[in-house]
Parts: structure tokens; sequence; C-alpha cells
């Protein structure tokens, strides 16, 4: 802010105060335009915030993965796999035999959709060669999000 007292040196006490309060008015004039410039510019950046992209749909559904698995003691099973028995759908789960040793997925959320607000019979089937070993029946049901189990053993 430029002082009076410097640009005019010998002016007298009154004429300095009305100096200073033309400076003060000029500066508080010239200011009011950038405030309301930063104003509507704070305004117009809250307002159009982050939208979402995906419509509401009134589920919200965790991130997890659920898969409902059975534990066969033993040597590995050389093939196992389920079946939907009221549609006598076959479900082979990718990588069943690498999950974990004596560890065999029944089901998991991959056939979600497939099952989502039904309930249902499943049979997992787990051979050793030709032979069939396993033969265990559960009862799978699905929301909107997941499948859950309702019945069926653990392990064996």
């Amino acid at each position: 802010m430029v002082r009076c007292s410097k640009i005019f040196p010998r002016l007298q006490r009154l004429d300095r105060q009305f100096c200073l309060r033309n400076i003060y008015y000029t500066n508080s004039i010239m200011g009011t335009p950038t405030s309301i410039v930063r104003l509507i510019s704070f305004f117009a950046i809250l307002l159009s915030g982050c939208t979402d992209d995906q419509p509401q749909q009134g589920v919200n559904c965790t991130e997890e993965f659920r898969a409902a698995t059975l534990y066969v003691p033993g040597a590995p099973l050389t093939d196992s796999f389920t079946i939907r028995l009221s549609k006598s759908d076959t479900i082979r789960i990718k990588g069943n035999a690498d999950f974990r040793q004596g560890y065999y997925v029944v089901l998991d959320d991959h056939y979600q959709a497939k099952l989502e607000n039904q309930q249902d019979n499943f049979r997992f089937i787990g051979k050793r060669g030709n032979e069939v070993v396993v033969q265990e029946d559960f009862v799978f049901k699905a929301d909107q999000c997941h499948i859950t189990k309702v019945s069926g053993k653990n392990k064996l």
C-alpha cells in the first residue's frame, strides 16, 4: 500500500488523513471485484462437485469374493466338479486342484448371477482316476451379491 507521507512528505496532518482515506477507499473498491470473482469461483467449483457414473440401485455389495470349500483328506483328486441337480448344470472350478492341498471349491461367486434370489441343491463329485470317491450334497442360495451355503459338510 502506498503511503501519503512518502508521496507528499510535507502535507499537513488533515491532508494526509484525506490522502489515506482516498487510498483505502480506492483499494477497497479495487479489491471488491476480486473478492466477488473468488466467491463465484468457489461456488462454481463447489456446485460442480463429483458425480457418480453409475446410478445407485439400492444394493451395496461388498468387494469380497465368496467360495464354499470341502476338505477331502488323502491323495489329491484327479477331477472334481459340482452339479446343480435341478438343471443338471456341471460347474467346473478352474484351478480347483491348485487351490489348497486337500481343499476343493464346491461353488463360488462366479455362479451368483445364475442362482440370484434362489435356493437350490448341488452335488460335489470328486474322482481319483476313474473312480468316484466323493459325492456330497449341498444347498446354496444367492442374493444380489453373493452365494451362501445353507447346508453341507466342510470336511469329510
